[in-house]
């Protein structure tokens, strides 16, 4: 369906082409062998990803996407997202924010703690763009993340765009029809949630349904509900909006835990409450689910006797949570469940999702924000048409019932 491709180039006192991505449908997925690096930015510097295009009408609506991740301390704090849109760079301010030493679209945290910041946004181009697509994500002050003043000859002055499973960067057009919902979505996960970019699959689908899906994130890896408690980004994008809806993913076997040893895992529940209160101390009429992920052969089942007794304490574990903080549950392990007889919903770890399990829980979270059976023409984001069409009515028989 979409088969163009990103170019991304890196522009400072020079350019440099990277080539294609490693999929043709507007994700880029950074190779470990393969990485994207930029050692010395300073202010005014950028990262710039560009996709050719035949004609975009003004109007219309795109998609971008970017993971960028420290690995030295003396990185860029802040960067200001901006479009090429009528002959010059400009700024959606709606994506503008501000901690009192500068406006920035999104900022970045000390290696140390090796949290990658993702920002995702859909811009609508005032002007008609031809032949080439452009997006960059410029260093918009003097500040590194320690709040020194950025030196170019430091060797901790260093960051990239985020490898692995993560989605490096995403950029596609959307079409030019206006959404008819907009609503604020909080991503608080790991793996489970970011794998093969689940969020940038998410904003995709919602938006082919007449969702615009502002959507805030913080993923990093392994984290469990205690340990998203304190980490700054977290408690940063917990706290930087109104959220009408947030889905909280925590480490892939603490509410199994919890359900077997309520008394013994009762961290598990304080620490999920915590991270509840911290959204509701701003967002009070939010939405919150508590997502109810998939067992797994690895690790032994996930340490439990069976595969099925892991998927039960699942379920328990979460109906448990939500019931006590008064929240919801997202039925991400059901749908799963429903569909892992016909398709290879894990990647070669047989505990990540792949592409088909990240596509599916995309569509199980667009269809409990919206309440509403898919229509007309939806994206498949890399998978087979027929694929992503049977993926859906999984999801819709599960999460809406027939």
């Amino acid at each position: 369906m979409r088969r163009l491709f990103i170019v991304i180039a890196l522009l400072a006192a020079c350019q440099c082409v990277f080539g294609q991505g490693s999929r043709e449908d507007g994700l880029w997925m950074i190779r470990k062998s393969d990485p994207v690096d930029r050692q010395g930015f300073v202010e005014g510097d950028a990262f710039v990803f560009s996709r050719p295009v035949d004609k975009l009408p003004a109007g219309t609506w795109v998609e971008f996407g970017v993971t960028l991740e420290n690995a030295g301390d003396k990185a860029p704090l802040h960067y200001m997202v901006e479009f090429y849109d009528g002959g010059k760079w400009v700024s959606d301010p709606d994506f503008i924010r501000n901690d009192g030493l500068s406006d920035y679209s999104f900022y970045t945290v000390t290696s140390t703690v090796r949290h990658p910041s993702v920002f995702l946004a859909t811009y609508r181009f005032r002007s008609v763009v031809r032949d080439t697509l452009k997006v960059r994500c410029r260093v918009c002050s003097s500040y590194a993340v320690d709040r020194s003043t950025l030196d170019a000859a430091d060797p901790e002055n260093l960051v990239g765009i985020k490898k692995k499973s993560y989605v490096g960067a995403y950029l596609q057009p959307l079409g030019r029809r206006c959404p008819a919902h907009t609503k604020d979505v909080l991503l608080v996960g790991n793996s489970f949630t970011y794998y093969h970019g689940e969020p940038f699959i998410l904003e995709e689908i919602a938006f082919s349904q007449g969702w615009r899906l502002n959507i805030g994130a913080s993923l990093k890896g392994g984290q469990t509900y205690r340990q998203h408690c304190g980490l700054q980004m977290t408690l940063h994008t917990c706290t930087m909006g109104r959220y009408d809806y947030a889905f909280i993913q925590g480490q892939s076997q603490e509410p199994a835990q919890y359900a077997a040893d309520p008394a013994g895992k009762k961290d598990v529940l304080d620490s999920y409450m915590q991270l509840c209160g911290y959204i509701r101390e701003i967002s009070p009429r939010a939405k919150i689910y508590v997502e109810n992920t998939w067992g797994y052969p690895a690790i032994s089942n996930g340490g439990f006797e069976s595969l099925e007794e892991f998927d039960c304490k699942l379920d328990e574990g979460t109906t448990l949570l939500a019931s006590a903080a008064g929240t919801a549950k997202s039925l991400v392990g059901q749908v799963f469940t429903a569909a892992r007889d016909e398709f290879k919903l894990l990647d070669k770890d047989d505990k990540h999702q792949s592409l088909a399990g990240s596509y599916l829980k995309a569509c199980v979270t667009y269809l409990t924000i919206s309440g509403r059976r898919f229509k007309g023409e939806v994206p498949s984001c890399g998978l087979p048409e027929a694929d992503a069409a049977r993926l859906r009515e999984i999801a819709e028989q599960t999460v809406l019932g027939r």
